[in-house]
């Protein structure tokens, strides 16, 4: 894989992990009511972003590594 594509995948995972600690915020902030976090499995996929997020920074850090001279 070539660096350029790994380094959008990378921006990509980092955006993905972004949004659970700003969903997280708004709730303790009080701008989304708790009910909507309460209700489903909205823990469950905010952690399943957060890991789709990391995989994603993966192939960034291989391509790094194995370029380096």
């Amino acid at each position: 894989m070539k660096l350029k594509n790994a380094t959008q995948l990378a921006i990509v995972g980092v955006i993905l992990q972004l949004i659970p600690p700003i969903i997280y915020l708004f709730l303790r902030l009080g701008l989304l009511p708790y009910e909507w976090y309460m209700g489903g499995f909205m823990e469950y996929i905010l952690n399943l972003i957060d890991i789709i997020g990391i995989i994603l920074l993966l192939p960034f850090f291989i391509t790094l590594f194995k370029n380096q001279k």
